[in-house]
């Protein structure tokens, strides 16, 4: 299959959950649901290709770049996503697994392309009132208004919805630790970290890698209270990247630290629980 790339624009919804690209929203009955920029991205990949095999090679190509991935990562991902939807692999309602090949998005699915203000015949099938709300123009034609947006890094530039910002903004936190306390260099480096992750808060990217990233950037200002504080409640929102605290140099100056050693052993504590449980049954 040829490398494809999800729809950045528009909305997605199937049963009762929402998928909003640009706005990097996931929700079920109108609440967010905590979900990984790599599920989300594959979600939005299955969801592109709603009912056609999305091979395992295509979505490593898409969702990793295809670099020192295997498809063991894939599985994982799936497990994770299919958690999250309330989906099973033994009696899936969204995401099946084609034995050896890919997945297949096997729900309906709905997508309505980005409103836009100008006298338009409503589709048979509308999206719900809370996506496009109707105005009644001066010269009595019905139009659509767009909802107002949420400021994200990539406003202006469709190219860039997809751009996956966390390994960027995490290469920049490894260039900060390398680089000694009052550093001028390094001060506008936690400066520009500060400001993306709270513009990236204010666009409803609300997950747990998030609250890890905020964890990282209190180590880097020498806050460690702040830290571990944020580094727990990642754990407790669903923040299982364990590799990220052994890969990522800010913990450096915290790997003697008992109470970080602590939030270590949570973690593999938790992904231990986590392999052990079966899959969830299917939503009704």
């Amino acid at each position: 299959m040829p490398r494809i790339e999800p729809e950045s624009t528009g909305t997605y919804w199937f049963d009762d959950i929402l998928v909003e690209p640009a706005a990097h929203r996931l929700e079920r009955g109108g609440r967010p649901l905590p979900v990984e920029p790599k599920a989300y991205m594959l979600l939005l990949t299955l969801l592109c290709h709603a009912g056609e095999l999305v091979s395992k090679d295509t979505l490593l190509d898409i969702v990793w770049g295809h670099r020192h991935v295997t498809t063991g990562v894939l599985n994982r991902v799936v497990s994770q996503l299919r958690r999250t939807l309330g989906d099973s692999s033994a009696q899936p309602r969204y995401i099946a697994t084609v034995h050896s090949l890919g997945f297949r998005f096997i729900g309906e699915v709905r997508h309505a392309p980005p409103p836009v203000v100008g006298a338009i015949d409503l589709p048979a099938r509308a999206p719900p009132p809370r996506l496009l709300a109707r105005v009644q123009a001066s010269n009595g034609q019905v139009e659509v208004a767009q909802t107002p947006y949420r400021r994200r890094f990539s406003d202006g530039d469709p190219f860039l919805n997809f751009i996956d910002l966390e390994p960027c903004l995490g290469q920049l936190a490894n260039w900060a630790a390398l680089l000694p306390r009052g550093d001028a260099q390094r001060r506008a480096i936690l400066t520009v970290l500060s400001l993306e992750y709270a513009r990236l808060g204010e666009s409803g990217v609300a997950t747990p890698s998030l609250v890890y990233h905020g964890a990282v950037l209190a180590v880097l200002e020498g806050d460690r209270e702040t830290a571990i504080a944020e580094l727990s409640r990642a754990i407790d929102e669903g923040f299982r990247d364990e590799p990220a605290l052994r890969r990522d140099l800010a913990w450096r100056a915290l790997a003697d630290d008992a109470d970080f050693r602590h939030q270590l052993q949570r973690l593999d504590a938790q992904l231990a629980i986590e392999r052990a449980l079966p899959d969830p049954p299917p939503a009704r």
